[in-house]
């Protein structure tokens, strides 16, 4: 034996020696990534709050990452909205220099109209602004751009907007009104020439078209083109258009109110009803006996039952009541299907027979259905409960007086009677759209035809008794929507009524006419496409007769977006409203003003000089777009409030909103950062002094063992 020592002393001696070994590597790696391990397991105690720290970094930072991204799109949109401001500005500067000159001369009147579209076109660019592939402007639709304009120049914009036949909406309904309507909606259309109307046999269908808005008839037999609602017209029961006339002394029984009252028409109540057409195309109410409509205000809904011929039979709203004259147009509200429960035989829904005492109800549901039909082209209400017999004591031609319903109340005239009584039915009258520019008048002698024959000429016209060049007048005037080149005006001085007095036509086709009254109906400018001497027609879209179950509606409007509210989350706790729509208010005031100086060549009825009154509307239109409420009326009823100085402020607050919620996930996140470095990284100082000392231990160790294995009992003994 020449060693001293066993292998389990040796191997121990070892196994410190790799101790100190893996020790050292760990200092080392420490030292060098600064953590104090390579995994979780060597931080074991702190493992789990390290995890939540780190998720809840990767979670702010992804907000900002993500409010980041929206707020490149809004910063993006803030540009266009600078644009946008800048160029109606710009525009508001040439209209009012426009208006202080010559506003017929035709280099000025062509100029602005060009200024106004290109401002449409800029306008529309700037809301096509597209970001990383998604258009700013269209809520939802962030793949379609939100605008587009029916033309791209000047001309082709006035070949279909020309101002006369077909004119730019002067509504915000109108503007965006986008719809498609089938025969499963309006069940039948019944189109009427000689009132220029067309209704469908769904009474309530065709009210979401808008006054003003253009829609396109396909799939009838003569109708396949395109018109322009000139208003909504009143239709009575038997599905005729209101027409101008007098109603007789105690004939009609007008019903108004919730229970309602009933208005007596005889000599004592409102006496005779006389009915005329207002200015807008609806209907107005005068009664013989002055102020007896005064409590039928605006909004209140009355029906009208046993007129003279029931030619106003139907159900209607009051527009407005001035002087105790009523406007009124139909009660679309009529023509839908209504559920209740009767709680008692007379409460809620009271029914009455001929004006007599309520009819007892069987308590239970009450169903008020409508149903639109092909075979009559008009809509019925049948009234059913749950009681066979409830109306066993009604016949048809009978009256039924409704109160207590949510839709349905009024006087109404028996169609039909369920078997043994278990329902009742009245017909309903239809909501129709005037596709006309002429609503059908006779025997107008207010009405002054003006025209020039050559380049500076004035005051040429005809009234009705006299006019220019030797005109003898027209004596009294009748309107028809319907004629052979356009709708007809004709005069009862007959042969004479539109020639000069050398028997010259007069005014001649082609010449533009301005007509003006003081009623206001059928005011306008219009092109004259024939003159016999006896009646003159104007350019027209003219419809044709014909009941039709095939056609199909369809409207679109220059905004393709939609209204979806568009949100971003910026954090655990909020969300903000990141939507811009190119339908916005403030862009849509802009483009009707625009519009409406641009439509229309020089020269046309449609033109801007022959429709001067369009330059103020458009001025207070394009004011209120920039700074609402503009000064001033408003020329198209009131106006939604907003601007474009709003959609700024708006969009600014958003912005500010998302940077501080920023700043704040930035904050949070420097917190966070300094926890987890707390825990997972070393002290430098420390890790290294280890090392050394490590580093030492290993170097003794080893020496150590050398002279261990050295020794040997030779050497011992010596």
């Amino acid at each position: 034996m020449t060693r001293i020592g066993t292998l389990g002393a040796n191997t121990a001696y070892v196994d410190r020696i790799l101790d100190i070994q893996s020790r050292m590597n760990d200092g080392q790696l420490q030292v060098s990534t600064g953590l104090k391990s390579q995994t979780y397991a060597g931080i074991a105690t702190d493992a789990n709050s390290l995890l939540n720290f780190e998720t809840e970094k990767a979670s702010a930072q992804q907000f900002i990452k993500g409010n980041t991204s929206v707020g490149t799109k809004l910063s993006a949109a803030a540009s266009s909205l600078t644009g946008i401001q800048k160029s109606l500005k710009t525009f508001q500067n040439q209209l009012s220099s426009f208006y202080s000159g010559n506003t017929t001369d035709r280099k000025n009147v062509e100029q602005i109209q060009g200024f106004a579209y290109q401002a449409m076109l800029d306008i529309q660019s700037y809301l096509g602004a597209n970001v990383n592939g998604q258009y700013l402007f269209a809520g939802g639709r962030v793949s379609q751009d939100p605008v587009q304009l029916p033309a791209s120049t000047l001309s082709g914009f006035q070949a279909i907007y020309n101002g006369s036949t077909v004119q730019w909406p002067t509504s915000r309904s109108a503007q965006l009104l986008s719809t498609t309507m089938t025969s499963s909606d309006t069940t039948q259309l019944i189109v009427n020439s000689a009132t220029g109307t067309i209704r469908a046999a769904d009474a309530d269908s065709l009210s979401q078209l808008a006054t003003g808005a253009r829609f396109s008839i396909t799939n009838s037999v003569s109708n396949n083109t395109t018109y322009q609602v000139r208003a909504h017209a009143a239709m009575n029961v038997g599905g005729t258009a209101l027409a101008e006339g007098t109603s007789a002394v105690g004939a009609a029984t007008i019903s108004y109110g919730s229970t309602p009252t009933n208005l007596s028409t005889a000599a004592g109540g409102t006496g005779a009803l006389t009915f005329a057409f207002a200015a807008n195309g609806n209907m107005t109410m005068t009664p013989a006996n002055a102020n007896t409509l005064s409590p039928m205000t605006a909004g209140t809904k009355f029906t009208i039952n046993g007129s003279t011929g029931n030619a106003w039979d139907g159900a209607y709203k009051v527009v407005s009541n001035l002087n105790g004259v009523v406007e009124f147009a139909t009660d679309t509200d009529q023509g839908k299907t209504e559920s209740l429960t009767q709680t008692a035989t007379t409460s809620p829904l009271s029914l009455s027979l001929n004006y007599g005492a309520a009819t007892s109800l069987t308590t239970g549901a009450v169903s008020m259905t409508a149903v639109p039909s092909t075979a009559t082209g008009k809509t019925t209400i049948t009234v059913t409960t749950t009681g066979a017999t409830d109306f066993a004591a009604y016949s048809v031609g009978d009256t039924i007086t409704i109160g207590g319903s949510g839709g349905h109340n009024g006087t109404f005239t028996v169609s039909a009677v369920g078997a043994g009584g278990s329902s009742v039915s009245f017909v309903e009258n239809s909501d129709a759209v005037r596709v006309s520019q002429f609503v059908p008048q006779t025997g107008r002698s207010d009405v002054a035809i003006k025209f020039q024959v050559g380049p500076g000429a004035t005051n040429d016209q005809i009234t009705a008794g006299s006019g220019t060049s030797a005109n003898t007048g027209y004596g009294t005037l009748t309107f028809s929507p319907t004629g052979t080149t356009g709708e007809r005006i004709t005069g009862s001085a007959g042969a004479t009524s539109f020639v000069t007095g050398g028997g010259a036509l007069y005014p001649a086709v082609g010449q533009v006419i301005q007509l003006s009254s003081t009623s206001g109906v059928n005011d306008g400018s219009y092109t004259v496409t024939a003159n016999t001497g006896s009646y003159i027609e104007v350019q027209s879209i003219l419809p044709t007769s014909e009941t039709v179950s095939t056609a199909k509606i369809d409207a679109s409007s220059w905004y393709k977006g939609d209204t979806l509210q568009v949100q971003h989350r910026i954090d655990d706790d909020r969300q903000v409203n990141v939507g811009i729509y190119a339908s916005d208010t403030a862009f849509e005031k802009a483009f009707r003003a625009l519009g409406l100086i641009a439509q229309g060549a020089f020269g046309t009825a449609g033109g801007l000089d022959q429709n001067q009154q369009r330059i103020t509307q458009a001025k207070y239109l394009l004011n209120d777009a920039i700074e609402s409420p503009a000064a001033g009326t408003p020329p198209f009823g009131t106006e939604m409030r907003g601007d474009i100085n709003s959609v700024q402020q708006n969009l600014g607050f958003v912005q500010q909103v998302i940077a501080n919620k920023n700043s704040k996930h930035q904050s949070f996140i420097d917190f966070l950062q300094t926890r987890i470095d707390g825990i997972e990284q070393i002290d430098k100082n420390v890790a290294v002094t280890s090392l050394l000392s490590d580093s030492n231990a290993l170097q003794a160790s080893y020496q150590s063992l050398a002279k261990i294995q050295g020794l040997s009992l030779l050497n011992y003994l010596h």
